[in-house]
């Protein structure tokens, strides 16, 4: 029977010629793209993160490789990497134990360990600026008792977090591979007291550490380090310290260690938010960015020598500056990606832009399998993917868009000086914006994502600041060339910490300026933004690239929307005991605030702006306090540096101790939207139409009764389940 005109019978047989055909087509034009197909597999399977079947997914993704490739090409392009990947990421999950607590027996407890410090981070010279108070170490061995036996921890040796909360083992120089003795704790990293908190242990998992190691007031260097990295780390502190030698604030030496030697020492909360709230929280750490400005600067320096030899001659420098600052994750992905991106020029091997980017990833999860699930690694790849789906001169695109006097049809080499300096920098300066504007987008998608919140001023902060951290390397690099001469030294120096002020003030000017805080939205809507977002750029079709705008400006409107239909909640936090008072959390995602009595402690400071900011939440209307105990209000100072708090009612006597910048009335206060008060056991608490009580007794146990407008809401007992006992309960939203 012949078929209808105009239909076509599609069959399976015609299904998989055609799916053969676009395997050969992409192994033919992009090989790395099945390269990076083979890596995801292979970590994936060894993870076994949802994959059912695990062990049959590397062998039947193999068979379906033979069944769409020629077999040379299924083996050369997917067999062969994939089997490399599979071998380390075997070696990288089997490192992923606890060794501690599997010798010991346990996950708490007391001893006195011999480590080895590890941390690039620690630094031998003099100055506040240049101290760490945690950094991490490999534990060589353990007793218990001033005359036990060690226990011997071979071949494979723990890392463990060594944590200093006062001044004097952090006081103490110590230097990459120096060898410590201490009495001390060993316990897990904290887990998080709320759904949808910051995991710390999760996060140090990714670099294999499990314990945390608390020291005395005093540890004993048992030997100073050696070796290569040793000598290197110290040559650079030096270099540092000589770059420095001008600056008067500390602040400004410890942006210049972060920015320039990678070193992971804490600023100021008001810095730190400003750069994360402005979208410039990767000029903090040595990343893609400081690795391309290196290269860059170095390419330039070697002009002189052919542009072939250049590129062989570039890497080894490159790699000693990425060397330097500790070689962590950041610099080795910007490392290998611009390695790879060189390599390939040097050699001429024809390849398209995306190929080169895909290879870069493979070789990535190849080192580091587990860099799949880094956030780093998809802000890295994110950003690099969207920068190289511009097109060749995006200015000169735009102005041809945009402007007719730009585009005369006159050649360049007709047209006045003037002119051609005019065009060649108006092409330049919307390149710039263009870049860091697409850059920004791809990132501020993911920090949706992962943080709740979408810098909007992240386009102009990053055109301001990447300028200068240009400059910041430049001035550097000049001021080390003429250490030799003081005067010249000292004044680059000077204009340097200038440079620096500038940075911190233009993330903090931005960081201010505006701010969107929305829940954290589901995986699946930020792959189709961004899948959108790339293919923007590459469609040549009005019409196409109208619906791809029109389906990211519908994704970001039901991020911004959900907010409005999320119930209205309370959270209850009773320490049962525990020596910190109770807390509440009166939470209205759809109005964006919140109204909190009490903060006792650090970690719940913590996991309340966590909380709210996982529900899209990014102002505090008040804050009551309900006694001037410090186990009131002790963790207020970071919930407010996370949290905009507008008022503070706190009891007369602790006026004085509540953190500067928030209006502060004393409780009693006739009108104050809350109230509380600590009698006894019994905590009474009023949050707007929400009043309450709860009641703790010695033993651990409580009962927790809530009304709205006199109306009974709850009355249920309460018991211990852990330190902080939660108790949350949706009600029906009124009016403030």
């Amino acid at each position: 029977m012949e078929p209808a005109p105009g239909h076509r019978i599609i069959s399976a047989r015609a299904v998989l010629h055609s799916c053969r055909r676009k395997a050969v087509l992409l192994s033919q034009t992009c090989p790395a793209a099945i390269f990076l197909m083979a890596a995801v597999i292979a970590v994936l399977s060894v993870r076994g993160n949802g994959f059912p079947f695990v062990p049959f997914i590397p062998t039947l993704s193999l068979l379906a490789a033979f069944a769409l490739l020629p077999r040379r090409n299924a083996l050369l392009q997917f067999g062969l990497p994939m089997l490399a990947v599979l071998i380390s990421a075997w070696y990288w999950i089997a490192g992923q134990q606890n060794l501690v607590a599997e010798a010991v027996g346990r996950s708490k407890f007391a001893a006195e360990a011999e480590l080895v410090v590890t941390d690039p981070s620690v630094s031998m010279q003099p100055g506040e600026a240049f101290r760490v108070k945690h950094f991490t170490c490999r534990l060589e061995r353990l007793r218990f008792g001033g005359d036990g036996p060690w226990i011997e921890f071979a071949p494979r040796q723990p890392s463990v977090l060594l944590e200093c909360g006062w001044d004097g083992p952090a006081s103490v120089p110590v230097g990459f591979g120096d060898r410590i003795r201490s009495n001390g704790v060993f316990a897990p990293p904290n887990e998080p007291l709320l759904p949808g908190g910051f995991d710390y242990a999760a996060f140090l998992e990714q670099d294999g550490i499990y314990e945390i190691f608390r020291p005395d007031e005093t540890f004993r260097i048992v030997s100073r380090g050696t070796g290569f990295r040793h000598w290197l780390y110290r040559i650079r502190d030096a270099v540092l310290a000589r770059i420095c030698a001008g600056f008067r604030d500390g602040e400004n030496v410890r942006l210049a260690s972060a920015m320039l030697g990678g070193h992971r020492i804490p600023l100021r909360p008001e810095t730190r938010g400003g750069f994360l709230s402005s979208g410039t929280i990767h000029i903090l750490s040595v990343s893609g960015t400081h690795v391309a400005i290196a290269a860059t600067l170095l390419l330039l320096l070697t002009l002189w020598i052919p542009f072939r030899p250049r590129c062989f001659v570039v890497l080894l420098p490159l790699l000693i500056y990425a060397l330097s600052t500790g070689m962590r994750e950041p610099a080795m992905r910007a490392f290998i990606m611009i390695g790879v991106f060189l390599l390939l020029r040097a050699l001429l091997v024809p390849s398209l832009r995306m190929n080169n980017l895909m290879l870069a990833a493979y070789v990535i999860l190849l080192v580091s399998p587990g860099s799949l699930t880094n956030p780093g690694m998809h802000y890295s790849f994110t950003a690099v993917a969207m920068l190289l789906s511009l097109p060749a001169n995006p200015g000169r695109t735009i102005l041809k868009l945009i402007s007719r006097g730009f585009t005369h049809p006159v050649p360049l080499r007709y047209m006045p000086t003037s002119r051609r300096i005019a065009l060649r920098l108006a092409e330049d300066l919307l390149t710039a914006v263009s870049a860091a504007a697409v850059a920004s987008l791809g990132s501020g998608v993911l920090t949706i994502l992962y943080q709740g919140l979408f810098p909007v001023s992240a386009v102009p902060a990053n055109v301001l600041v990447l300028p200068l951290a240009y400059m910041v390397f430049i001035l550097a690099a000049a001021a080390l060339f003429f250490c030799w001469m003081p005067p010249v030294s000292i004044l680059l120096s000077v204009l340097l910490e200038h440079v620096f002020r500038l940075i911190a003030g233009t993330g903090r000017f931005f960081g201010g300026l505006c701010e969107l805080t929305v829940p954290n939205p589901p995986v699946w809507s930020v792959a189709v933004f961004l899948a959108a977002l790339f293919l923007l750029f590459r469609v040549k079709r009005f019409r196409t690239g109208a619906v791809l705008v029109a389906l990211m400006t519908a994704l970001f409107g039901f991020w911004c929307l959900r907010p409005k239909f999320m119930p209205r909640e309370i959270l209850v936090a009773d320490s049962l005991g525990a020596g910190s008072e109770p807390a509440v959390i009166v939470a209205d995602p759809a109005l964006g605030r919140a109204d909190v009595v009490n903060v006792p402690d650090y970690r719940l400071g913590q996991a309340f702006a966590d909380w709210l900011g996982d529900r899209g939440i990014g102002v505090c209307r008040s804050v009551a306090v309900s006694s001037g105990r410090k186990a009131s209000f002790d963790g207020l100072d970071v919930f407010s540096a996370r949290i905009p708090v507008l008022d503070i009612y706190c009891p007369s006597n602790a006026v004085s101790k509540m953190p500067d910048g928030i209006p502060v009335a004393a409780l009693p206060y006739e009108g104050a939207f809350n109230t509380c008060r600590i009698s006894g056991d019994l905590f009474s608490f009023s949050v707007g139409t929400i009043s309450g009580e709860l009641l703790s007794n010695d033993v651990g146990n409580g009962r927790l009764t809530l009304r709205r407008d006199g109306v009974l809401l709850m009355d249920d007992a309460l018991t211990p389940d852990s330190a902080y006992r939660f108790h949350t309960l949706t009600i029906e939203r009124t009016a403030p």
